[in-house]
Formats: C-alpha cells, sequence, structure tokens
C-alpha cells in the first residue's frame, strides 16, 4: 500500500486540508503565521513516514506528481500579473531596484553569516542561492561547484522560513501596500512566498510570482560577483 503512487497524494492532501482547518481555528496574528499550514504538514507527514517506516523515494512516487504542479501553477500566476499590468507599469522601477536589493542583500548575508560561523567555501557555494526557486538554484550550485541536493534542502528550509517571519514583518511595520507585500514575499521565499502571496490577493500573488522570475535572473547575473567577492574575503 505504502509504495504505491497514490499513497503520497493522498497523505500529502489530507495532512494539508487538516492542517488548514486547524490553522484557520487560530485568530493570533502571530501564531497564526508561526503554525503555518505547510509548516504543520511537513512535520506531520515526517512524523507519519518514520512512524510507518515508509521510505522517502516511496513516499516521493506521488509527492513527485505534485511537485510538478509547482511550475504550471507559477507560471499561470501570469495570468494575475496581465490583470493587474497596470499596476506593474506604475510602479515598475520601485519594483525592479526592490528585487535587486533583496536579491543582493540576501547573498551578501548568506556570506557575512557564513563567514562568522565559519562555514567552508563549498558550502557557502552552496548556501548562496537559496532565495531562488529550486531548479535555478541547484543549477547554479551544480555550475559553481557546489553541492545540488544540499541546495535544493537549503531553498526549501528559507521558503518555510519566510512564510512564518514575513507575515509578522508586514503587520509589525505596517507595510499595507499590496505590491510591496507580494514583492517582498516572492523575493524572500520564492514559490512558497508566492503561495502566502495568493492567499492576500491578486495583486500580491501577482507581483510575488513577478519576483520569483526576476530575482532568478538577478541571482544569475549576480552569482559570479558573489564568488569573485567570497574568495577575496
Amino acid at each position: 500500500m505504502f509504495s504505491s503512487t497514490y499513497f503520497g497524494i493522498v497523505l500529502s492532501f489530507v495532512v494539508f486540508e487538516l492542517a488548514k482547518k486547524l490553522t484557520s481555528k487560530i485568530h493570533n496574528g502571530v501564531l497564526k503565521s508561526i503554525f503555518n499550514p505547510l509548516l504543520i504538514s511537513i512535520i506531520v507527514i515526517s512524523a507519519i513516514l518514520h512512524l510507518l517506516g515508509v521510505s522517502y523515494e516511496e513516499y516521493n512516487k506521488g509527492g513527485s506528481i505534485i511537485s510538478f504542479f509547482v511550475g504550471p501553477a507559477t507560471v499561470a500566476l501570469m495570468v494575475s500579473l496581465y490583470d493587474n499590468i497596470n499596476t506593474l507599469k506604475k510602479n515598475y522601477a520601485a519594483i525592479l531596484v526592490g528585487i535587486l536589493i533583496g536579491s543582493f542583500v540576501s547573498m551578501i548575508v548568506t556570506i557575512i553569516l557564513a563567514k562568522v560561523l565559519k562555514v567552508d567555501e563549498l558550502m557557502m557555494i552552496t548556501l548562496l542561492p537559496e532565495s531562488v526557486t529550486t531548479p535555478i538554484a541547484v543549477g547554479l550550485a551544480e555550475e559553481y561547484g557546489g553541492i545540488a541536493p544540499l541546495a535544493a534542502i537549503a531553498v526549501i528550509i528559507r521558503g518555510i522560513i519566510g512564510i512564518i517571519i514575513a507575515p509578522i514583518i508586514i503587520r509589525v511595520f505596517k507595510i499595507n501596500d499590496p505590491v510591496a507585500q507580494g514583492i517582498g514575499l516572492g523575493t524572500a521565499a520564492h514559490a512558497l512566498g508566492t503561495a502566502e502571496a495568493r492567499e492576500m490577493g491578486d495583486i500580491q500573488g501577482a507581483m510575488s510570482g513577478l519576483s520569483i522570475a526576476v530575482a532568478g535572473i538577478m541571482t544569475v547575473i549576480l552569482m559570479p560577483l558573489m564568488v569573485l567577492i567570497l574568495n577575496a574575503i
């Protein structure tokens, strides 16, 4: 039964829907951000797999089918972007500058923290592209001699932390502009942030989807510069 393709699909959907119902009963904004449905789902599914002795490979027979739809779902966000094209035209300069600064700061902070924590160069290169989607991060890690599987894990962890912290930051600093909310979530937490942005509204979702694409391009451009900085310090 556990080796069936349907096991991973059914388990993922059931646990996630139950997690959504659980979090819908939490009314405190900060607690709701911390107890995110995705984070709860990851913990619960991991615990179930461990208790049942099911390997990740067996679970992923169905899980990979769900993962496949992340790409098309991200592309489909362009529909929302088209619907909000006037908002994009009015704010294109701020959007591009915001994404560029976000991508640059993310990579610089990664280098600084890695140096402070005395992380070796191989791990630094692996962690540098953590703020973009998995395919781009894995590709960059491989190209510059990093560890691709660890890069994928770093992206997932970054996304989870992003969707937990971002709503708190938005509330604390009273960031009410939907464009700023979307750009922040997309740049900081890629596809997971975009899913969160979609829950907030169409404009947020559209801007977050745009951020994924633009941040990916900027990270590819910035990566050689960051490697040079890394080697120089």
